[in-house]
């Protein structure tokens, strides 16, 4: 074992104003070997309900990313994959789905009162990230070759504080910077809240941890601070490193009373060890040369106070324990990066232009040039016979020797080469088989998800199916095989998930064509077990009975028909049609056709749809934001009425309906309701894929159920009327959708495709 762990959380029993906690992860055997232990420390300055739903979120979020990531898997193969950079993808993760959470939740959350600290410790190496006022303390041995070693303490967080100190924090970035390195043999790491270094001093607390074991020092740690009549909590995470040390728990270090002096000399000189164990690695160790030569200039200064009397020496104060990866992306960098391209692009501007002013070099060197390229076939010649001149002139055994060394090489170079090329098939053959196991994995958690109705984990599961099949090759006929199965696996498990149902062989009632080769029909409607379609251009209504699927068409010669638009019916199932100038009303009993006046002081021709309801008229006008209501008198409508109380705006209203409320549908989706006159607070639920093309909206009279048409994804989406999804319907046949029609009596939804009516059972 490689560390010991222990925590303490203490909360005062007065009322604190803030809420804490600490987690320290139990992974199994191999995934701690692999991946190292997970710890989090989090302090929250407010007591608002909400806070420890974030912090349950955050630790569960954490923890999930960082021990389910495949790449954990594919560590024991991939030895160029390493623990920071497992940390790393699981922090970027986090990051992401806390701005969703708390997008989703409707928080607002002021990243200046939160104090979170997130690690790994990976057998001898540490990886952390801190946001806010959490202390990171190092305990050391000061003298690492002695037995009577003393300890020492220092502040990492105290060393990267004023590099952090004026960043403004991101609330979608809040964990952009890792501090990493190793932990000195017998060292201790200390996380904690500030308020543990105000309430015990640095020797109380090296005391207390190297001479005790780690869960008995936070022991001892807590009932110290339950003596003091403190008001704020104590959180820490005390980490010991024990890779070398045998029977640790029983060794206690001795500890010497110090002197002022001695403790100031302690805290101006740092280890050379632990400098030496915690600097980066180079292949100059500049800590050592500036420690020589500034023991030179000090034997210097002593020995020769005259010569050096006025100089001054500059002693590097600052010591690196850990190293920190700036941000790829810093101002600096960029600076600099611009700097640099611009004074290249002036130097090479400066170059050429010297070179074109110069007229005697640019004639030399097109004299030298043509010479040269001159020469170029015979330097050619000569060095193809050179090689064959010599080999000529060797003997009879060197020639003998030289081919069986050739032929020798060759061979080498093509086993060589056969045995990198079958190791290389034999490596990416075993991260397939691994790659290949976790998506069918991943795909038998998809379905028990679907199983349990867990739509949400189901999503999240085929998100990182996604990410594993952009790893998946595809060089064989076997691999594009197995590829394509995973594809059609997720397409189906994708449609469960958006409640889509495929229906394969819909049943054509009729083809419009049979009757009129040139029939081109543009809408339908459904009265008293007959389907009714308008067809403009051959001025017709094609009629269908649906007891024995028998088409007829009803034509009108008195009649001027210009357009037969947005059919509706009334309580006896008459149909009405939107004319240039007028309503074109079908009698069902006779078949025959009417034409009915609109007094409409404005232009009909505005109307993008209209519907009969309780014996009135409602026609929806986007451009004057508002739905005309007629009264119906004789043969005619009159008695023009603004329904509509509030100031909306309709841009892209085209298809309305009515059940009492009025339902008005915008092409990009969105669904408006409204009462009396007045908007609703009303939405449809998101879905997959979004609505963001709408057709036609068809609301139900006697049943809770919307129906929206989206010809351009070839579907019908069902909601109920609280705007909750219900599923949608689809079919490859539906190649050129232009209208439908329910019947819930009968349970059957109606298409009008091309010239051919369909019909599905709808459930």
């Amino acid at each position: 074992m490689y560390y010991k762990i222990s925590q303490l959380i203490l909360t005062p029993n007065q009322h604190t104003t803030s809420t804490s906690e600490v987690f320290v992860a139990q992974p199994d055997a191999s995934k701690e070997a692999l991946a190292g232990k997970l710890f989090v420390l989090i302090e929250i300055e407010s007591r608002k309900a909400e806070d420890l739903k974030i912090i349950n979120f955050l630790i569960n979020t954490i923890n999930h990313n960082y021990y389910q990531n495949e790449k954990i898997i594919l560590r024991e193969h991939i030895s160029t994959l390493k623990v920071e950079h497992i940390f790393e993808s699981a922090l970027a993760k986090t990051n992401k789905k806390l701005a969703e959470f708390l997008q989703t939740e409707k928080i607002k959350l002021n990243p200046h009162i939160l104090n979170i600290t997130i690690g790994v410790i990976h057998q001898n190496a540490i990886y952390f990230t801190n946001l806010g006022k959490n202390k990171a303390l190092l305990i050391y041995k000061n003298k690492a070759e002695s037995n009577d070693a003393k300890y020492k303490l220092i502040d990492i967080t105290g060393q990267t504080s004023t590099i952090e100190g004026h960043k403004q924090i991101n609330t979608t970035k809040l964990f952009s910077n890792i501090i990493s390195g190793d932990v000195p043999s017998n060292g201790y790491f200390i996380f904690t809240s500030e308020t543990l270094p105000e309430y015990l001093s640095n020797k109380q607390i090296i005391d207390i941890i190297t001479i005790l074991p780690p869960d008995s020092a936070m022991e001892q740690i807590k009932n110290t601070l339950t003596k003091i009549n403190a008001y704020v909590p104590f959180s820490v995470i005390l980490i010991k490193n024990t890779f070398g040390l045998e029977n640790y728990d029983t060794k206690k270090p001795i500890i010497e009373r110090q002197t002022a002096q001695t403790s100031i000399k302690n805290f101006n000189t740092v280890e050379e060890k632990t400098e030496k164990f915690l600097a980066p690695s180079g292949l100059v160790n500049f800590s050592k040369w500036q420690t020589i030569l500034t023991r030179t200039l000090d034997t210097v200064k002593s020995k020769y106070p005259k010569i050096v009397k006025n100089n001054k020496l500059f002693i590097l104060k600052d010591k690196i324990f850990l190293k920190k990866r700036p941000s790829w992306l810093s101002v600096k960098k960029i600076t600099d990066i611009i700097k640099n391209i611009f004074l290249y692009l002036i130097n090479l501007f400066i170059f050429i232009y010297k070179i074109i002013t110069d007229k005697e070099k640019i004639k030399g060197f097109l004299i030298t040039s043509k010479q040269k390229i001159k020469q170029l076939p015979i330097i050619f010649k000569q060095l193809i016979n050179a090689p064959i001149i010599w080999f000529k002139n060797l003997n009879k055994k060197g020639k003998i020797f030289l081919l069986i060394f050739t032929s020798c090489l060759l061979l080498f170079i093509v086993n060589s080469t056969w045995l990198n090329f079958k190791n290389h098939q034999k490596a990416n053959f075993t991260d397939y088989i691994i790659l290949m196991k976790s998506i069918e994995q991943k795909q038998n958690q998809v379905d028990a998800s679907l199983l349990y109705d867990n739509e949400k984990g189901a999503k999240t599961i085929l998100a990182e199916i996604k990410e594993l099949m952009a790893n998946l090759h595809q060089n064989t006929a076997g691999q594009k095989e197995q590829y394509d199965k995973i594809i059609q696996k997720n397409i189906v498990q994708t449609e469960k998930i958006n409640k889509i149902i495929r229906v394969d062989a819909p049943t054509e009632l009729t083809n419009f064509a049979n009757l009129n080769n040139n029939a081109k029909p543009i809408n339908i409607i459904l009265a008293k077990e007959k389907i009714y379609t308008a067809d403009v251009e051959q001025k017709i209504i094609y009629s269908l009975e649906l007891a024995g699927n028998l088409a007829t068409t009803i034509i009108s010669a008195s009649q001027t028909i210009d357009q037969l638009s947005y059919p509706s019916t009334d309580n006896n199932n008459n149909v009405y049609y939107l004319n240039s100038k007028s309503i074109i009303k079908l009698n069902r009993k006779t078949e025959s056709l009417s034409s009915l006046a609109i007094e409409y002081n404005g232009d009909s021709q505005q109307f993008t749809d209209i519907k009969i309801f309780n014996n009135k008229l409602y026609c929806l006008n986007p451009k004057d934001n508002q739905v005309i209501r007629f009264n119906k008198a004789d043969n005619k409508f009159t008695n023009q009425t603004n329904w509509l109380n509030n100031d909306i705006n309709l841009t892209g209203a085209i298809s309305i309906d009515i059940d009492g409320s009025v339902y008005i549908l915008k092409n990009n989706g969105e669904l408006l309701k409204f009462t009396k006159g007045k908007k609703e607070d009303f939405a449809l639920e998101t879905i997959e894929p979004a609505l963001t093309q709408a057709n036609k909206v068809i609301v139900s009279l006697e049943k809770e159920y919307i129906y929206i048409l989206d010809t351009a994804n070839k579907r019908l989406i069902a909601f109920n009327k609280l705007g909750k999804f219900i599923n949608q319907y689809t079919s490859d046949k539906f190649n050129n959708l232009k209208d439908f029609l329910v019947d819930e009596k009968t349970k059957k939804i109606y298409f009008l495709n091309s010239t051919s009516i369909y019909s599905i059972d709808l459930q």
